[in-house]
């Protein structure tokens, strides 16, 4: 990664914490409106009602889910996170669990969910010891009953940018093309007993891969 891409990761982690306010309007502004449906589109794969929310944010996914009549539980690093979503869900009179913890460490019992989604990740998505976590709390396949085992659902890990001064950009910032990124994903996930798919969510300029890594034991 170049030291323009440091500074953006740098940057990034400013927006969890000191400047969580500003999540929602700023991740709306650098998807030209498309964060949202994207967002969304982790809850088309899902299985099952016990549902970890791995970096929940301001809370927006952890809501929707709720209103579906999922189990949703969120886990998050961020003190200035939990703080802005605790907000957001008391207006709507939403209780969901929220729990602070890292993903490389999660604080559950094993087969603790049937699925866990995760957008737009920071790098902790490629840490061996993240992958291995998801497939521990997730449920195992029923081979009686012929169910799948849970899935790790994640969403934006690197997006496809087609307009040519953004992919530039893209590429000046963080030095890697998108499949070295997915190529790096599915192999951790298969080393951790994961069994992985990849979809791509919307169409034109701007398109995200939609990554489904099912427990596979």
């Amino acid at each position: 990664m170049t030291w323009f891409g440091r500074l953006y990761i740098w940057a990034t982690y400013r927006l969890y914490n000191e400047f969580a306010w500003a999540y929602d309007l700023v991740s709306w502004l650098v998807s030209l409106g498309r964060w949202s449906g994207w967002r969304l589109s982790a809850l088309d794969q899902i299985t099952g009602p016990r549902v970890l929310e791995v970096g929940f944010g301001t809370g927006e996914l952890l809501s929707e889910m709720a209103v579906r009549g999922l189990e949703p539980v969120g886990l998050d690093a961020s003190p200035a996170m939990h703080r802005v979503a605790a907000r957001k869900l008391a207006r709507r009179a939403l209780d969901i669990p929220r729990v602070s913890g890292v993903v490389q460490a999660m604080p559950f019992p094993d087969r603790s969910f049937d699925s866990i989604v995760c957008t737009f990740p920071a790098g902790y998505i490629l840490e061996p010891a993240t992958l291995c976590e998801a497939a521990r709390v997730l449920s195992p396949p029923d081979q009686a009953t012929g169910k799948g085992g849970g899935r790790l659902v994640v969403v934006g890990i690197v997006v496809a940018i087609d307009i040519p001064v953004w992919r530039r950009a893209m590429q000046f910032l963080f030095g890697v093309q998108g499949v070295a990124v997915l190529e790096r994903f599915t192999e951790l996930a298969q080393a951790a007993g994961l069994h992985v798919g990849i979809l791509e969510q919307g169409n034109g300029s701007m398109r995200v891969p939609v990554i489904v890594a099912e427990r596979q034991h």
